[in-house]
């Protein structure tokens, strides 16, 4: 293992060479900035399947994540998005960057970053580049700035001479199971109306949809995508979920007042009735891009029992009659 300190490359030796076991591939390899995040994890795992070489910016490279991470092969380089020396090191040789951004930045250090990895991604000469934008994207600006940094990114984006996709995910369906949103009390609280839809996609499947786009840039360069695994109402939410729980989950939009005393779920919402969110995203490209595509049913039969208690809000010990 060769370390050194902040301003170079921390390279991991592979353990699949450790223990004699041939690279999977020989292909200059694809940055993936957020690999120990859900998303930038979900698109490193994918492309290893798909036998890319892939590299990860980590902060830390002995936590367990990253340690993780390296297990797999991935070559990681120790530094920060502050760090574009590193940055533009990490690209060097590399075929492509898949760009996504952490959720808590504020909007101005969003768009400060998303540029700055574009422009370095030119000066490296990479070969494709893949932003992970969102899909509440659309062609006027908000006035919400959380919203409106992304859109920021993209047109500069667009004006660079740099081979790029953008994705645009949906809503995640890891985030309808999560703690405060009522699951554990029997109910379901969210942004559409009971009779309409929206639009969903399960973290990993975003990482199969992107490793596709890699793998085929002469049909996805310069195009903008939107990408999700289901639509689905309210109504087939409580469904749903009752039949996961095994026992009555309502569902519920958030009270017109709770809407208005909340800028961003307001925004949401009216985006998901009558917005960039409510714009339909063709299935059967993305069931030709992942054969594997989760909808809402299959992905909530996929977790563990464990990933399910914690959901509902149960010991473990009840509730085990259900299973999708």
């Amino acid at each position: 293992m060769l370390s050194s300190d902040a301003n170079q490359f921390v390279y991991m030796d592979s353990p699949c060479s450790e223990r004699g076991y041939p690279m999977t591939n020989h292909r200059r390899p694809i940055l993936v900035l957020g690999a120990t995040g859900r998303q930038g994890g979900s698109v490193a795992k994918a492309l290893l399947k798909a036998g890319w070489n892939v590299r990860a910016l980590v902060r830390d490279p002995i936590h367990p994540v990253s340690a993780a991470l390296r297990e797999q092969d991935v070559e990681l380089v120790r530094g920060s998005l502050d760090d574009t020396d590193i940055l533009a090191a990490a690209m060097k040789d590399a075929y492509g960057v898949f760009s996504v951004l952490p959720s808590d930045l504020s909007a101005e250090d969003e768009v400060r970053y998303g540029t700055s990895i574009a422009d370095l991604a030119v000066a490296s000469n990479v070969d494709h580049f893949i932003y992970s934008s969102g899909a509440s994207v659309g062609d006027k600006p908000t006035g919400v700035p959380r919203f409106d940094a992304k859109p920021r990114i993209e047109a500069h984006i667009r004006t660079l001479p740099l081979t790029a996709t953008i994705v645009r995910p949906p809503i995640f369906m890891e985030m309808l199971v999560r703690p405060g949103f009522g699951l554990d009390q029997g109910r379901l609280t969210s942004l559409i109306r009971p009779d309409h839809s929206m639009q969903l996609i399960a973290v990993d499947d975003i990482g199969k949809i992107v490793a596709a786009l890699f793998s085929d840039k002469s049909r996805f360069a310069g195009t903008t995508i939107r990408i999700a695994g289901d639509r689905i109402t309210g109504h087939q939410l409580e469904s749903a979920l009752t039949q996961a729980a095994g026992r009555p989950i309502a569902y519920a939009r958030f009270p017109d007042e709770v809407l208005a005393a909340n800028t961003d779920l307001a925004h949401m919402a009216s985006s998901l009735e009558n917005g960039p969110l409510a714009e339909p995203v063709d299935l059967n490209l993305m069931r030709e891009l992942n054969p594997e595509l989760l909808s809402f049913r299959s992905w909530l039969a996929g977790l563990d029992r464990k990933a399910l208690d914690a959901a509902f809000g149960r010991n473990g010990e009840a509730d085990q009659s259900t299973r999708l």
